[in-house]
């Protein structure tokens, strides 16, 4: 991907007298478009900011009044929402705000599985015929001429709020609230669903003589902003910045159940917060299951239930995780067999059988990111003709726009120009990906460049809190005010580890030839080879808050090699195979691997034994623990960055559930003894020769039969607590089936490890 370098920008006296601090924030805000002083002002500080009144939004008095009157004559109101975040907080806002109100309020979440987005006839009309006098719609609704037809001939009020693409032909509602309906440029354009809701509720509170009751529901506009990736500018930006005030002291028991299931730390929650820790939990929900829990969640007033769906998030979310990561790489291996599906054509359309629709969008934002093209993943089932896909757009190409331009193609299709989802018979998806791709080739914005934006260049040494404080003014960061990405040439990686569940991600120390070093966050970097010789980085200068404790922290994005300088080859890997043969292979001094074993065990002396929670730098290694996993061999082999490897591969670990959990229950007490309960998730897997995934897995079983509870420290530490509520039996279950799954690719890999060969496994 190109980088672009910051260009030259001319900034007035006006505007680096109203920013203040650093002139370097004034420098981008003005390479962002951001020149007037007083718009500055207002995108620094809400208090500057004038939003616009509710009423710019096309039918919302429309729809405000016939909602008061419901309120009034105790008329039945339902909600229809979607299942996605922004649907989710859409949906909970607007009952929350109508029970204020004193409506009589039913709500539907359709079932991503069951009922698809949208509004669903059948199920529309039960409600009609229980008696329903107004439908109201929010993040969906757009394209429902059926749905708005079944209630008009119930005799019900037809009302949607959405900010999805407008169809050629509107549904003939009552009120069609929706920003696209206004012109480009103005304040409300960009607003999610849940900021079309706020707006409706903002109007209703005004006509109910209770101006200023919405902003109690600003928490929930702030996740839903964040989560549906909106564009922050204008008074989407002025919501959010609100909306997370609201967060930091949180009042709505579900939510202060989720953030603390999430170990979020409260007081300096950001966007980044709620886009990595809050959100994927709530989705969690809507991919895999039914979203109505976390409308549920988002309104209950009972503590105890709030935690229990808390909990079923955790085990929801680890879930996904798993079955994303199962789908990245199916993808990965079908561009690897046939390059030409990236390579060849203007849009990366990959087809599996099996994908669960609910993650595959996930996995094209990562495909997205790694290939900078659009990228739509379909999934086909056994029984179902069609195969049915989402898809992740770029700067420049309108995806939704795309899809439709093909839609003789499609049987269905709906989106915005990021995102969007389809269905199509699965014998027309190659000529689908040709139309596709010539679509996109012939319309795509030639002014919009794609490619990796960089916003200063600086030295390390130049790098401080007090920069990384001003820079942070900015926030918060997002679709349209994407985070600062700096740039800092010619350095050097002087050490890197892995870290986290599964170990996909690095910490890479690097270092300027002044000798000024950081540590720096490569996330998912376990994926990729760490670069060698003098290289050019771009990072992310973030403020890492824990406990009070602030720190600078740098993300890693991307890096190339400096040009001119002189690359580094790797030394080359000996491998010595001592597979099935005497403990001659313990001869020498070089460190043993030997891990879920005492070390009174072996026929070596203790100083000589290493796991992945001891390792050092070593040019020499011996094997003679049967690894876990593929991950696992790659992270001590970055570790010890040893250049000879003698695998003797003799202690094969009992990779039942029930011996795991039996040697996992002794040392947790042997930690709550020891140590007070603390104990390291990596420290664990080491002691049980088992992945950090599965020792979390293992703890989350133990946490489900209510034998312990978990509070999550700094890293991968935790406090260990005896006692705890026991979940239901089907989330035990699932837990359960989640550990033994883990428990049996541990055990094929070590038996396939044992005898296949070793030069596959080491990239030879």
């Amino acid at each position: 991907m190109e980088w672009i370098a910051p260009g030259e920008v001319s900034v007035g006296d006006a505007l680096r007298e109203v920013v203040g601090g650093n002139p370097l924030v004034a420098d981008i805000l003005a390479r962002r478009g951001i020149t007037d002083a007083g718009e500055a002002r207002a995108f620094l500080d809400p208090d500057y900011y004038q939003p616009a009144p509710p009423s710019d939004l096309p039918d919302v008095d429309i729809a405000a009044e016939r909602l008061l009157e419901a309120i009034k004559d105790r008329q039945k109101i339902l909600v229809w929402g979607d299942f996605d975040v922004d649907g989710q907080t859409s949906t909970a806002l607007l009952v929350d705000a109508l029970t204020d109100l004193g409506a009589d309020v039913v709500y539907q979440v359709p079932h991503r599985m069951k009922h698809g987005h949208g509004v669903d006839v059948a199920l529309l009309q039960t409600y009609l015929n229980q008696g329903i006098k107004v439908v109201l719609t929010c993040d969906t609704g757009i394209g429902a001429h059926e749905a708005v037809k079944a209630a008009k001939q119930a005799g019900a009020t037809m009302l949607i709020t959405d900010h999805h693409k407008l169809p050629p032909e509107l549904p003939p509602a009552d009120a069609l609230v929706n920003p696209q309906r206004l012109p480009e440029g103005h304040p409300l354009r960009d607003l999610p669903g849940v900021g079309v809701t706020y707006k409706l509720v903002q109007r209703l509170y005004e006509l109910a003589g209770r101006e200023g009751g919405a902003k109690r529901l600003l928490d929930l506009v702030a996740l839903g902003i964040v989560s549906d990736v909106a564009t922050q500018r204008h008074d989407t930006r002025y919501l959010l910045q609100l909306g997370i005030d609201r967060l930091r002291q949180p009042e709505r028991v579900g939510l202060k159940a989720l953030l603390e299931a999430a170990q979020v730390q409260v007081d300096t929650l950001s966007a980044d917060t709620i886009g990595f820790q809050v959100g994927p939990r709530l989705n969690a929900l809507g991919r895999l299951d039914d979203a109505t829990r976390a409308v549920e969640l988002l309104t209950t007033d009972d503590a105890l239930f709030a935690k229990q769906i808390a909990a079923t998030l955790e085990v929801l979310n680890n879930d996904r995780k798993q079955i994303e990561d199962q789908i990245y790489k199916a993808a990965q291996d079908q561009i690897a067999k046939n390059p030409a599906l990236a390579d060849d054509f203007e849009v990366v359309v990959l087809l599996g059988e099996r994908w669960h629709p609910g993650v595959i969008g996930i996995v094209a934002s990562r495909i997205v990111e790694q290939y900078g093209k659009p990228a739509v993943l379909l999934a086909t089932r056994p029984d179902d003709p069609l195969a049915r896909g989402s898809a992740r757009s770029v700067p420049g190409v309108d995806i939704g726009a795309a899809f439709a331009a093909n839609a003789h193609l499609l049987k269905g299709h709906g989106g915005h120009a990021g995102a969007a989802g389809c269905s199509l018979d699965k014998d027309l998806v190659p000529q689908f990906r040709r139309q596709l791709s010539n679509t996109i080739r012939d319309t795509r914005d030639r002014d919009v460049v794609v490619g990796l934006p960089i916003d200063a260049e600086v030295k390390l040494g130049d790098l401080s809190m007090g920069l990384a404080e001003d820079l942070n003014r900015l926030a918060p960061f997002g679709e349209g005010n994407p985070p600062i990405r700096l740039l800092t040439r010619d350095l050097r990686v002087v050490s890197d580890s892995v870290f986290g569940v599964g170990n996909k991600h690095r910490r890479v120390t690097v270092e300027d030839m002044d000798g000024v070093s950081y540590v720096v966050t490569w996330w998912r970097g376990a994926e990729e080879p760490t670069p060698r010789g003098v290289i050019d980085l771009v990072y992310i200068p973030r403020i890492n808050d824990y406990k009070g404790r602030r720190s600078l922290q740098l993300e890693w994005v991307a890096s190339r090699p400096t040009p001119g300088a002189v690359v580094e080859i790797e030394p080359t890997l000996t491998l010595i195979d001592r597979r099935g043969e005497a403990d001659t292979a313990l001869a020498g001094d070089a460190p043993v691997w030997a891990e879920g074993l005492a070390v009174d065990d072996l026929p070596v002396e203790a100083e000589r034994v290493i796991t992945r929670a001891t390792a050092d730098r070593a040019k020499e290694l011996v094997i003679w623990t049967v690894p876990p996993g593929p991950q696992e061999l790659t992270q001590m082999m970055d570790l010890t960055g040893a250049h000879t490897v003698t695998v003797a591969a003799r202690h094969l670990p009992d990779d039942s559930a029930e011996a795991f959990l039996k040697r996992l229950g002794g040392l947790i007490k042997y930690a709550q003894k020891a140590y007070g309960g603390e104990i390291s998730v990596l420290k664990l897997a080491a002691a049980t020769a088992q992945r950090e995934a599965t020792v979390r897995h293992g703890l989350d079983w133990l946490i489900a039969r209510g034998e312990i509870g978990v509070e999550w420290l700094d890293g991968d530490w935790a406090r260990v607590r005896v006692g705890g509520q026991a979940s239901d039996a089907v989330t035990i279950a699932q837990v359960q089936d989640a550990l033994k799954a883990l428990l049996s690719e541990t055990a094929a890999f070590r038996a396939f490890f044992r005898h296949a060969r070793l030069e596959g496994f080491f990239g030879l």
